[in-house]
């Protein structure tokens, strides 16, 4: 694999060199910006072996480097060869600052602005002024070099009636009509997939594991939406469904949609809308008002049919969950260890017998030993699945999607008689959790000031975050 590696970073270095460019930024990211993408937009995969769910990577004529978070240290290590890429942090060392540390004033950095939110871009173009050029390209080397690319999944949508989601289509454009109205704003941008989905009522399969539909969308201040997205793909009674005002175009016609907004006033996040379609509304005119995507706060505020969904659907998940925990109690009972794809088949099997369940909502966690330290670890990426070890611990992290809501369940389980070192840590874990859980704090605070509740009891006792992964599943 790491010669296959060094092909394709080799073939982007003689792409440089034809277009006379110094540099390329790979995000993880694809044009619609979510942590998941499909595996045909797995760009950042096909260039360095990486499975991550975030990460980017540059490639100079000389040098490479690979950048991710604290949560894939370990794995980036046994994934991207050490010898082509230099391993660095995304956060304490991005890419803009690697960069500038390694190529001379006035290299010019090429950037897919498809690949990148408008924010970034806008902040990117002030960070290197004056020292390296930011070139636009209008199309990614990539995906002429990828030559067995797979082809995209692309899944007809699923219409969800008001007694699984509690509120038609019709209302929540209307509402979100008015949320752009009273901003002073003709339309808003939408390029987040779940907001997209939640407002017309549709569900999907074109990623793997979330029930989205790879598509954009145009909300008018009067409720109106303009879908882009292949019409064929929708089901028989779709216009019945979302109601008058939602007119479907091909996504070869976004370009000429947002070309058309000039001298009007277009509502754009610039966290989660590309730089690409802020781009095509601003060289045509448009004036743009960054603003949170307005199907965000209405989302997020379920409704009592939604609850009741999330309840009833915790009710059967957690029903099969249980009959795995019992299961693997007494397969261990009889000195049975089984190895991790095993267990997470199993899992799988006992879930499968709601005849609801749509998908898994993300990729099982099945982790044996040591292998629990490692976040979002996935044997599937290994070379072969560890087994169980006995007096030590099993972590699984599982969720299925159902029409009524989606689940997400972690367990750590002793398998045998766990050393005190492990009990010390789980439970320390575990009195951050409720120490986190039981908190008050004025409204407005953050996250991140929050953090040292959870993690206090393990500081305390001179450990880190990293000593505890293994067991830090309470949390979850």
């Amino acid at each position: 694999m790491h010669a296959i590696i060094a092909e394709r970073v080799d073939a982007l270095r003689r792409w440089l060199d034809d277009h006379a460019l110094d540099a390329l930024i790979i995000p993880h990211e694809d044009e619609f910006l979510g942590e998941y993408i499909p595996a045909h937009n797995e760009r950042l995969h096909w260039v360095t072996g990486f499975t991550g769910s975030a990460g980017a990577a540059v490639i100079t004529r000389e040098k490479a480097a690979v950048f991710v978070d604290g949560r894939y240290t370990v794995q980036v290590r046994k994934q991207v060869p050490g010898e082509i890429f230099e391993y660095r942090h995304l956060i304490e060392e991005p890419a803009l600052q690697w960069l500038q540390g390694n190529l001379a004033t006035g290299s010019k950095v090429a950037v897919d602005t498809r690949l990148h939110s408008a924010n970034w871009l806008s902040n990117a173009e002030q960070t290197v002024d004056g020292k390296l050029i930011l070139a636009l390209i209008d199309s990614n080397p990539i995906d002429s070099l990828w030559h067995d690319r797979p082809a995209p999944l692309l899944t007809q949508a699923r219409l969800m009636g008001n007694a699984l989601v509690g509120q038609g289509s019709a209302e929540k454009r209307a509402q979100i009509g008015e949320v752009i109205a009273k901003a002073g704003a003709d339309a808003a941008l939408l390029s987040q997939l779940d907001s997209i989905c939640w407002l017309l009522n549709i569900r999907g399969g074109d990623v793997s594991r979330l029930p989205v539909l790879l598509s954009s969308a145009i909300v008018q201040a009067n409720g109106d939406v303009t879908l882009f997205i292949d019409p064929s793909r929708l089901p028989e009674g779709f216009g019945a469904h979302v109601g008058a005002g939602v007119t479907v175009a091909s996504p070869d016609e976004m370009a000429s949609t947002l070309a058309a907004f000039s001298g009007k006033t277009v509502m754009v996040d610039p966290m989660t809308s590309n730089a690409w379609a802020s781009q095509v509304l601003s060289q045509n005119g448009a004036d743009i008002k960054h603003a949170a995507d307005p199907c965000m706060l209405p989302k997020a505020a379920k409704n009592a049919t939604e609850i009741a969904g999330m309840k009833a659907s915790h009710v059967r998940d957690g029903v099969a969950v249980s009959r795995f925990l019992a299961w693997l109690d007494s397969e261990v009972a009889e000195g049975n260890l089984a190895n991790e794809a095993e267990l997470s088949d199993k899992l799988y099997s006992f879930r499968e017998q709601d005849e609801t369940l749509a998908d898994l909502s993300f990729d099982t966690i099945s982790a044996a030993g040591g292998n629990a330290a490692m976040c979002h670890y996935n044997h599937l990426n290994q070379p072969a699945p560890s087994s169980l070890e006995l007096n030590n611990v099993y972590l699984v992290d599982s969720g299925g999607q159902y029409p009524d809501g989606t689940t997400d369940i972690t367990r750590t389980i002793a398998i045998g008689e766990c050393d005190a070192d492990v009990k010390t840590t789980f439970t320390l874990v575990l009195k951050g959790h409720i120490a986190l859980a039981t908190a008050r704090f004025p409204k407005g605070t953050a996250g991140s000031q929050l953090d040292a509740l959870a993690r206090q009891h393990l500081w305390h006792m001179a450990l880190t975050t990293t000593t505890a992964q293994a067991t830090a599943s309470v949390t979850s």
